[in-house]
């Protein structure tokens, strides 16, 4: 199970990167062409299916990018490296729960003025960016750990 960790924290992580530039480059793309209301209206639909990708791609990396920390314990770097590559998917699991997703409701529920609804999309994507440029960092540390448990095991 050891070599299989970090194919799929790296894949998983990779996907969940793909995703992410997907929703920023599309799908945020679209809502800022659209009216507040609209686009309030829109997300209603949009959201729910957006989240399924999300999941399915950020758990298995966090999860496995967890297990290579707390099982490499004879290589201090490539340990270092994973517990980098997990604090920042925690990162973004942090900042998607107190930041995203509470907005996420509200422009479901349509709790914003138009006004209100263009300012807080203008940071939320600002902050999606964001989200990604981190799940990128996390990644480069994921590929690190691995590289350098390699480097271990051929000497």
């Amino acid at each position: 199970m050891k070599k299989l960790l970090p194919f799929i924290a790296i894949i998983a992580s990779g996907a969940f990167i793909g995703n992410m530039i997907n929703i920023g480059l599309s799908y945020c793309l679209h809502w800022q062409s659209l009216d507040p209301i609209v686009f309030m209206e829109t997300f209603k639909v949009d959201f729910p299916l957006l989240l399924g990708p999300t999941v399915i791609t950020l758990l298995p990396a966090f999860i496995a990018t967890l297990s290579l920390f707390l099982m490499t314990k004879d290589n201090k770097l490539a340990r270092k490296y994973y517990l980098f590559a997990f604090f920042g998917l925690l990162l973004t699991i942090i900042q998607t729960s107190i930041y995203h997703l509470p907005m996420n409701l509200n422009f479901m529920e349509l709790k914003y003025s138009a006004t209100e609804a263009s300012s807080k999309l203008q940071g939320w994507v600002f902050f999606h960016w964001l989200r990604i440029g981190i799940a990128i960092v996390a990644t480069v540390f994921a590929l690190l750990g691995f590289k350098q448990s390699n480097l271990s095991l051929n000497k």
